[in-house]
């Protein structure tokens, strides 16, 4: 596993916990299955993910200007 990887892993389940969610309950949040937030939080099936973020840093952009995301 590539260190980027491991990164993305350990701060998902950090800001899930911070805010108090279980991963089920960021699942039906966001209208994911909970075994999608395992994996990505386990490492694994990041792999479209990370290449969104690695046209991100070579474009340098924000992920939330590459899909004109506005922000809160």
């Amino acid at each position: 596993m590539r260190d980027d990887e491991t990164k993305v892993r350990s701060k998902l389940a950090e800001y899930r916990k911070d805010k108090g969610y279980s991963q089920d309950d960021l699942a039906k949040l966001t209208g994911l299955t909970k075994t999608t937030i395992q994996n990505w939080e386990n490492g694994r099936n990041l792999g479209a993910v990370m290449r969104v973020l690695k046209v991100c840093r070579e474009l340098d952009v924000d992920v939330r200007d590459l899909f004109a995301i506005e922000s809160n």
